[in-house]
């Protein structure tokens, strides 16, 4: 009868395929996360710090609001060195502080001077275009 406790010699197995897999998961996964759109601030402090500001008094339940954010979100990048994008999310309490005190209305589009002066502010629904438009007439960019 044959002992079946003989051992059989260890087969060494190379880690390159799971190093490779695991390279390329990690790879995969930073370039998903990079394709995210980054979150906008919700620091009302940086307003009248030396930068002009658009503001949006945001609603989720509002879709106004959404898509004014959206209009924001697609010319960020244009203006991001010359004006600071702030959201003041009423659903927050630091947010519904802010509104209450500035007497702003959900879904409000606030521009907001360098030094924190209130220059205009919109409750009509934004477009990236009219958003331009916005900024080149406030502050001629």
């Amino acid at each position: 009868m044959p002992n079946k406790n003989i051992k059989q010699p260890a087969v060494k197995r190379s880690n390159w395929p799971k190093f490779v897999t695991l390279t390329l998961i990690l790879v995969i996964v930073f370039f998903a996360v990079s394709l995210l759109p980054r979150g906008f601030s919700g620091d009302t402090s940086l307003i009248g710090q030396g930068t002009p500001v658009l503001l949006l008094v945001h609603d989720d339940n509002i879709l106004q609001s959404g898509e004014t954010m959206a209009a924001m979100n697609a010319i960020r990048d244009d203006y991001a060195e010359r004006l600071a994008f702030i959201v003041a999310d009423i659903n927050t309490p630091e947010g519904r502080t802010f509104t209450d005190r500035h007497g702003l209305m959900p879904a409000g589009l606030v521009f907001f001077s360098a030094n924190g002066d209130r220059l205009q502010t919109l409750y009509t629904p934004q477009t990236p275009e009219s958003l331009r438009l916005e900024l080149k007439k406030l502050f001629q960019y």
